[in-house]
């Protein structure tokens, strides 16, 4: 019967109720978790403005890359249309070279033609 005479602890004695913990605004490491929430809220908001910036920053990139793209489409464009006119301009100039030839020996044989006839007056 001693064993009633034992009295068994109360188990709310054995744990401090949370009210009663002492609070230290003066430490270190409370004091940076106190700042910390809303320096991270600041860093987050931060990182958020950085993540918006580069995705804008990259968007604007793609948008002067297609520029450039297209800028240099038309450029090529634009020197395939002129070599196609050097082309066809060099072949022109060709063809007046052999037109001013065919048109200098057609000269040269009537001026030989015309010495036989005036040759041929005198005689």
């Amino acid at each position: 019967m001693m064993e009633s005479h034992l009295v068994k602890p109360d188990s709310r004695n054995c744990k401090r109720p949370r009210e009663v913990e002492p609070q230290m605004p003066n430490s270190p490491l409370l004091s940076s978790l106190g700042k910390s929430d809303s320096s991270f809220s600041d860093y987050s908001a931060l990182f958020y403005k950085d993540v918006a910036l580069e995705k804008e920053l990259n968007d604007v990139g793609k948008e002067i890359n297609l520029m450039f793209f297209t800028y240099a489409k038309i450029l090529s464009e634009r020197a395939a249309l002129d070599a196609s006119y050097i082309n066809e301009i060099d072949g022109l100039f060709k063809e007046a070279d052999t037109i001013e030839n065919f048109l200098i020996e057609k000269r040269e044989l009537l001026r030989q033609r015309l010495t036989v006839i005036a040759d041929t007056l005198h005689k």
